[in-house]
């Protein structure tokens, strides 16, 4: 991370300036340009052979970078405290899918999510974690795409560590990482993760990154051992920790994602019964059917269940 910090009004009307110049290109939000934007592709099999590990990862005490510490200090703050709001400047609001704890048979989940390589948060304690994704209570590691006012990166959260409370591995989400890992989902890039509990003995779990170059899955990170979530169900969600802009009312992540859509697509479940998309007969939405903008201090937020429960999208207009 960069030493200087741009004063914050500076950095937003750097930004309102780059909206005008882009155009329609920034109301995809998922790409720095079209020609670097993956193709679509269909989502991929569950069934697809295991090759390999994913390139570029950083496991263990490496993960956690100088530039990527505060971002973890905070999350560990929020999962810790579960609370919506931390303190009197800062807000924490999450909504999404959630995994119901009748499905504590589930074994593995699959999604495809969205990740937006050009955007950059103002302040440099924002955290955006969306989507971020966990199987269910039980499960040692929750899949979390990472925006702040640095690169975007993937994680695996390790809730199986003595603490429960740290990155096990990470990556940098950059043009090397789409060109192996990256889709297209309705005109924004993203990629595909599994999370499969691959001993059960151990309760171990393996996160998976799909290769759409090499159509097959490759290790990102393994756990086992005792989750410390301290919650019984899974999730997922949209979610971001933020300080409230005085001059317009929102969150400072609101005004950031102005023009720009997150979305979770193609949310599949396993049980001993096979593979199934979420639905509500296995989840539901959390923690109320859409995101109020007054509750989210976002004015110009919408969020919707495209296909519930299995593709869920947040736009800020």
């Amino acid at each position: 991370m960069s030493t200087f910090t741009m004063p914050g009004r500076a950095r937003r009307l750097l930004r309102a300036a780059a909206t005008t110049v882009g155009g329609l290109m920034l109301l995809a939000a998922s790409t720095t340009g079209a020609a670097a934007r993956p193709a679509p592709q269909a989502p991929p099999g569950p069934n697809a052979p295991v090759r390999g590990a994913v390139q570029g990862r950083v496991l263990g005490s490496r993960a956690v970078t100088a530039r990527n510490r505060a971002a973890v200090d905070r999350f560990r703050q929020l999962r810790s405290s579960r609370t919506p709001r931390l303190a009197g400047s800062t807000h924490h609001e999450w909504w999404g899918t959630k995994v119901s704890a009748s499905s504590h048979a589930l074994t593995s989940v699959i999604a495809t999510q969205s990740v937006d390589t050009s955007l950059r948060l103002t302040d440099s304690d924002d955290v955006l974690y969306a989507p971020t994704l966990k199987p269910r209570d039980g499960a040692c590691i929750e899949m979390v795409t990472v925006h702040t006012d640095d690169q975007p990166q993937v994680w695996a959260w390790d809730w199986c560590t003595r603490t429960g409370q740290d990155v096990g591995a990470s990556v940098d989400v950059d043009s090397s990482f789409l060109k192996d890992y990256g889709t297209t989902v309705n005109g924004r890039s993203a990629y595909t993760v599994q999370v499969a509990l691959t001993d059960p003995a151990g309760n171990t779990w393996t996160a998976y990154l799909y290769d759409y170059a090499t159509k097959a899955w490759q290790t990102f990170f393994t756990s086992g051992g005792t989750d410390q979530a301290g919650v019984d169900y899974g999730w997922d969600m949209f979610e971001y920790y933020s300080a409230v802009d005085r001059s317009t009312g929102n969150v400072q992540v609101c005004d950031d994602l102005a023009g720009r859509t997150v979305e979770s697509s193609s949310l599949q479940v396993q049980t001993s019964a096979g593979w199934s998309p979420a639905d509500p007969d296995n989840s539901s939405v959390f923690p109320g059917d859409s995101m109020d903008p007054a509750t989210y201090l976002c004015s110009g937020v919408t969020s919707s269940m495209v296909t519930p429960n299995s593709d869920w999208r947040v736009s800020v207009s």
